[in-house]
């Protein structure tokens, strides 16, 4: 498990804090079932703020801090208070509102509560409200259905929220107005990006003037603070990312380590594969692509080499994306290729209100790319809580400074260790640009921890020449100490790959895995509701490419292609030492009757001399044996010594073996 001392308060526990702010038991009894002993820095500036004195709060913390469990024991705190203390229910039954950017997050959320009333599930209910502009009318109604129930909190995002207050004949219209006492916009900052602060706004006419709001935001902006003027109402502001970076740098334990890579374009594949098969990036990675069609070359490239990888993006099923992401978590496959088109949503916005300009055949040409539908609600850069993410490549890279913190933020969370490594394409003056602007918005790095164990850098440092005493620090992303001639020996195998994935064997592709997902997410959707045990079947890193296509000799890597001083050294088995009988080849005698005879009693013509009183018989040496081994084949009696040899040995016919099975007799 990653450590997670660096984001902790190590003057606090769970058991205090709880006692301090006067938790609820049920949901302590839930804290100690998740494995929670210690509290985030954020946990414990936040809960006693919000159950103690009731503020609305505005929290800006990265991501991986612990949030989502700051704004939710209030809630439900608040909730089991008056649940106990009021036995009314004539007023409206939603206490709660939950406001994130995704659907995904939606649903993250919503496990995160659900595992907190673990013991108070009978009081509290939650219901999820992920439509969008593709929502059918049947899940529309299903969702309907679910408000019937009247639950206590209502987790959704700002268009799903605003489609069912204006349905005609919706119960949420006048019971948000009469019983709404909490409201959390999560993810704030990118609420704002999907351009969603109408939304928000809209919605706050349907809330109650007065009732508690937490904002949480990874960054505060200028559009922030427009909305934080809508929501919150006197809040205490709680910047803890100083607080943060400090206790950080006095631990080293959990860090995340960012590098970049300028190379021409065109090489990117290469580094990717020498970094993956020479081991260089380690453990489960997530692969950032701008584009749909990017992700899914990545995806093919990689199969050529035997690599399995999943791809996530706006086109697959809300469904089929959460599976995505649970098997990934599971470590059902190591290698997620995410398609990171939210965040970009907004920065696409002007390109479109220049259509106007662009002539009849471009408009053509552009409305048949737009055919396929996508989720408008789907991120995946920001909030989800990808479990044990060792490193995170950027292969295309971010438009904004935002983009490219969101991105990274997957690994290194809950203070755990982590690489950030970005592709640059070296003769892109936009992209060299945007790095300038993400190096002054990344927290400068200390020298001496600049560099990792498998990585090393050559950045230059800052230092004040008139202050002495201020410590170099390093800018993030640092440049990686890489030189490609090292591996110019793999050009010609990528090279050779890379001209079988072509644009039709993308599309190709692109429709299949639609296809497939479309068919797992609707039609399998009432199975696997009663048999939840088989939906791990599901493949969602199914090879894409044909089996014909996928050489068998392209997964592995030669040792001559290894780069100087990546060589291991040839480990020859040790052979299993043969027992030598035959006493370094000179022959045994011992067992021979010629020569083990002796030679006192008989001449070489066998006749014995007189004085030895001998009676001039012939002496034949094996009669003195013990056994004759006459064969009775006609040829007399064998005087090479091999089947005394054999049955002392126990071999050929006087093997034990053959002993057993037929049993001679006089053996």
């Amino acid at each position: 498990m990653p450590n997670t001392e660096s984001l902790l308060d190590p003057q606090d526990t769970f058991a205090t804090l709880c006692t301090t702010v006067g938790l609820d038991g049920r949901l302590r009894k839930g804290l100690s079932r998740l494995g929670f002993v210690r509290p985030t820095l954020v946990q414990s500036k936040c809960l006693p703020l919000a159950i103690t004195s009731g503020r609305d709060l505005l929290v800006r913390a990265r991501t991986g801090s612990g949030k989502t469990l700051a704004y939710c024991l209030p809630i439900l705190q608040k909730i089991l208070s008056k649940a106990e203390n009021d036995d009314d229910n004539d007023d409206g039954f939603v206490k709660a509102v939950i406001l994130v950017p995704t659907r995904e997050l939606c649903t993250q959320v919503t496990k995160t509560i659900n595992s907190l009333i673990y013991y108070c599930d009978e009081i509290i209910s939650v219901a999820t409200l992920s439509s969008g502009k593709n929502t059918s009318e049947s899940a529309l109604a299903q969702q309907e259905a679910m408000l019937r129930d009247r639950p206590d909190i209502i987790v959704s995002t700002p268009a799903g929220l605003l489609t069912h207050v204006k349905r005609d004949g919706n119960v949420l219209k006048d019971t948000l107005k009469e019983s709404v006492e909490s409201l959390v916009v999560d993810e704030a900052d990118l609420v704002l990006s999907y351009g969603y602060a109408n939304d928000v706004t809209e919605i706050m006419k349907y809330l109650p003037k007065i009732c508690q709001g937490f904002l949480m935001s990874a960054t505060l902006s200028p559009e922030l603070n427009a909305l934080k003027k809508v929501v919150l109402h006197s809040p205490a502001v709680l910047k803890l990312e100083e607080e943060d970076n400090a206790l950080t740098k006095k631990r080293k334990e959990g860090n995340l380590t960012q590098f970049y890579l300028a190379l021409p374009k065109n090489d990117k594949r290469l580094v990717i594969y020498v970094f993956l098969k020479l081991g260089l990036l380690k453990g489960k990675g997530l692969f950032f692509v701008n584009t749909i069609d990017n992700g899914y070359r990545l995806k093919l490239f990689l199969e050529q080499f035997h690599i399995r990888s999943a791809v996530l993006n706006s086109e697959l099923p809300l469904r089929s994306r959460l599976n995505v992401i649970e098997q990934f978590n599971v470590g059902n496959f190591d290698y997620l290729i995410a398609t990171d088109e939210g965040t970009e949503a907004a920065k696409s916005k002007s390109k479109h209100d220049n259509d106007d300009e662009l002539s009849d055949d471009e408009k053509q040409k552009k409305k048949k790319k737009s055919k396929r539908k996508k989720d408008s609600e789907y991120g995946v850069a920001r909030g989800l809580d990808f479990r044990g993410v060792s490193f995170v490549v950027n292969v295309d890279f971010p438009l904004s400074p935002e983009s490219y913190t969101h991105r990274i933020g997957r690994t290194a969370r809950g203070g755990g260790s982590g690489v950030a490594f970005s592709l640059i394409d070296e003769k892109s003056m936009t992209e060299l640009d945007m790095l300038a602007q993400v190096q002054e918005s990344q927290p400068p790095l200390p020298s001496s921890n600049a560099a990792a164990d498998e990585l090393q850098t050559t950045a230059p440092t800052m230092a004040d020449d008139e202050n002495e005493e201020m410590p170099s620090v390093t800018l993030q992303p640092t440049p990686l100490d890489f030189d490609l001639n090292e591996i110019e020996g793999f050009r010609y195998r990528v090279e050779d790959v890379s001209r079988a994935v072509t644009k039709n064997a993308v599309r190709d592709t692109r429709t299949a895995e639609i296809k497939a997902e479309i068919l797992n997410s609707n039609r399998l959707q009432s199975h696997f509701a009663e048999n939840p045990s088989e939906l791990q079947i599901l493949r969602h890193d199914r090879q894409a490419t044909h089996v014909s296509k996928v050489q068998d000799h392209l997964k592995h890597v030669p040792k001559y292609l290894l780069p100087r001083g990546m060589q291991v050294a040839e480990t020859k088995k040790r052979k299993r030492k043969r027992r030598n009988n035959n006493r370094r080849g000179l022959r045994r005698t011992d067992n021979d009757p010629l020569q083990s005879c002796q030679g006192d009693d008989v001449h070489l013509d066998g006749v014995a001399e007189e004085n030895d009183g001998g009676d001039g018989e012939f002496e034949d040496p094996l009669e003195a044996g013990e056994d004759d081994f006459d064969k009775g084949d006609g040829f007399g009696r064998s005087t090479s010594g091999g089947l005394k040899w054999q049955q002392k040995h126990k071999k050929g016919k006087f093997s034990q073996k053959k002993t057993k099975e037929k049993k001679p007799l006089g053996c």
